[in-house]
């Protein structure tokens, strides 16, 4: 639904984009990390036709966005800073973009419901806080039911309370067909939203694989178990010659393996009649993006 062939752009002789391909598949969400300055913002916006790339292809949906305006009437856009008319209101912008679009009026009154502004729905936009202008931004961009999203930081400003509901959302919308591309410096959306992440570093991709992969290549195989038998887990576990390390915490052990034998460990633990109440991948994904950033840059140099 969406496809990047080898995008370069240039400012002067600075290259931000370096030969970037990347692709989102229908009903996937995908995310796109990096530290600021990386190229995130300019890859959205080359894909989005606001930057022309000075090489390389762009296709949504199958068409070329640079020739054919048509597709972005089934594209929801949220951008990281919404630039909505200050002279509005919340309900004017909604059902503006509604008769672009297509939409329901009954589409604009159910979306202030969901995104929780309805009753603000009539005043201006320049009375609005931050995360406000954010709820309409979203309520935008979800007008039509698109086929593709595209999301820019769209967390910023949001309470933690309408974050959750914001995952329940773009969840949703995957399920029902929807492909979604994401930038975000919210590490924990990240992980719970993504089928896969690509990592972008001084304008070029250096990551493509799911959260796991990317904890696993960083971070290592770092397996989490629950239990209220930790001494038999220690015991047991420091024996096993593919286990690299093992400490405890509090009421959960944690094990370094040097190779991937989780069915092999969780078997071991159930034939010694050891009571595992939870035995998972410690996904820390902060961790293994600080060390991701850190590994780049010094190849980098």
């Amino acid at each position: 639904m969406i496809d990047v062939f080898g995008l370069v752009k240039k400012y002067s002789k600075r290259e931000v984009l370096s030969n970037v391909s990347l692709g989102v598949r229908k009903g996937e969400f995908v995310s796109l990390i990096g530290p600021n300055g990386a190229g995130k913002t300019t890859l959205i916006r080359s894909i989005l036709t606001l930057i022309k790339p000075d090489k390389g292809e762009v296709r949504i949906m199958g068409k070329d966005p640079f020739k054919d305006k048509s597709i972005f009437k089934n594209l929801g856009y949220v951008q990281e800073l919404p630039n909505l008319p200050p002279f509005m209101t919340g309900r004017e912008v909604l059902m503006l973009s509604a008769k672009l679009k297509g939409a329901k009026k009954d589409d604009v009154d159910e979306l202030l419901d969901i995104v929780g502004m309805a009753e603000f729905a009539d005043r201006q936009i320049a009375k609005y806080s931050k995360g406000m202008t954010q709820r309409i931004a979203i309520a935008e961009a979800l007008l039509g039911n698109p086929e593709v999203m595209i999301l820019d930081e769209p967390n910023i400003g949001i309470d933690p309370i309408f974050s959750v509901k914001v995952r329940e959302m773009f969840n949703k919308l995957k399920k029902n067909g929807s492909s979604i591309l994401m930038t975000s410096h919210e590490l924990e959306d990240v992980k719970k939203l993504s089928d896969r992440v690509y990592m972008i570093y001084k304008g070029k991709i250096v990551f493509e694989g799911s959260v796991e992969q990317l904890v696993r290549e960083f971070l290592g195989i770092n397996v989490i178990i629950e239990t209220n038998e930790v001494e038999k887990v220690l015991n047991l576990v420091s024996s096993l010659e593919y286990v690299k390390r093992v400490y405890r915490e509090n009421s959960r052990v944690v094990v370094s393996l040097s190779e991937d034998k989780r069915e092999e460990l969780l078997k071991s633990l159930i034939q010694s009649n050891i009571s595992v109440k939870g035995f998972y991948l410690d996904l820390n994904l902060e961790e293994a993006y600080a060390r991701a950033i850190n590994s780049v840059g010094n190849n980098a140099l």
